[in-house]
């Protein structure tokens, strides 16, 4: 904690964001802060697909798919080049794109879930701000996920 914070401190993007490091929750600040950028691509898209299409179930459904395939490709790539910049455990690269993309399925359904759940089965909750704490939650999930079965020791 003290090294990432004393990188907060001193402004030192580089060592945050882009030096290498073996510190777990440096990792994490990383996979936070490229999961806002992907967060902004999958909520862009989602934002469109849902005004363009209208309201209802189905609709929020397909935004919220459409945008998580965006949002899953933008974080693979960025989370390759910042945040798990090791070799993936005893598989190819096609083989860690593959289980990335599982655990990323995995995490879009979860999405779809809950965003069902907040939207229209449960809280009947806006779907624009439900989209911002399932966003959390599947971040917490996905990060976890991979770590543990594509970069754990």
């Amino acid at each position: 904690m003290k090294e990432l914070l004393g990188l907060i401190f001193k402004f030192d993007f580089k060592g945050l964001l882009i030096e290498k490091t073996d510190n777990g929750l440096i990792k994490f600040f990383r996979y936070c802060f490229v999961g806002g950028i992907a967060f902004v691509v999958d909520y862009a898209v989602f934002s469109i697909v849902c005004l363009l299409l209208g309201e209802g179930g189905i609709v929020t459904s397909v935004g919220t798919i459409a945008g998580f395939i965006c949002g899953l490709i933008v974080n693979f790539l960025m989370s390759k080049k910042f945040v798990f910049t090791e070799d993936a455990n005893n598989v190819s690269k096609k083989g860690e794109f593959i289980w990335y993309t599982i655990i990323g399925i995995v995490g879009a359904g979860l999405n779809v879930l809950l965003m069902l759940l907040f939207t229209e089965w449960l809280l009947s909750m806006n779907r624009y701000i439900a989209k911002i704490i399932v966003a959390l939650i599947v971040l917490v999930y996905n990060y976890v996920a991979r770590k543990l079965i594509l970069y754990s020791k």
